[in-house]
This record gives C-alpha cells, sequence and structure tokens, in this order.
C-alpha cells in the first residue's frame, strides 16, 4: 500500500512539473513580429496542446494503474 501511494506521489510530481515548464514558455508557432516572413502559415500553439499533454500523462497513469492489478 505504502509503494503505491509513493509511486502515485512520483506520477503527480512529475505531472506537476512538466505541466509547469509547458504552460511557462511561449508557445506560438510564429516568428518575431517584423520578421523576414510575410506568410500566413503560423500555427499557434496554445491551450489545445496542453490539454492533449494533459490527457496523454491521465492516460498513462490509468495504464499504469491498471496494469499493477
Amino acid at each position: 500500500m505504502k509503494n503505491s501511494k509513493s509511486t502515485f506521489i512520483k506520477v503527480i510530481s512529475t505531472v506537476a512539473i512538466v505541466f509547469a515548464m509547458v504552460s511557462t514558455t511561449d508557445l506560438n508557432a510564429q516568428g518575431p513580429p517584423g520578421g523576414a516572413t510575410d506568410t500566413v502559415d503560423a500555427i499557434p500553439l496554445d491551450g489545445g496542446l496542453i490539454a492533449l499533454v494533459i490527457g496523454a500523462a491521465a492516460f498513462g497513469v490509468k495504464k499504469l494503474r491498471d496494469n499493477k492489478k
């Protein structure tokens, strides 16, 4: 029982660190303002990417827990 709590805390800590790193960086695929390119092909990476990462982490935790049972 204690081992599963320790593993759960490690997973939550890892997810929190990854979330902090992802959410504090500038997630724009666009170049700097006034850059050399005049195209409109840039795609902003915003909350959708963060939601995808969080969902993937939650799915991984679920799969790890299911494998232990």
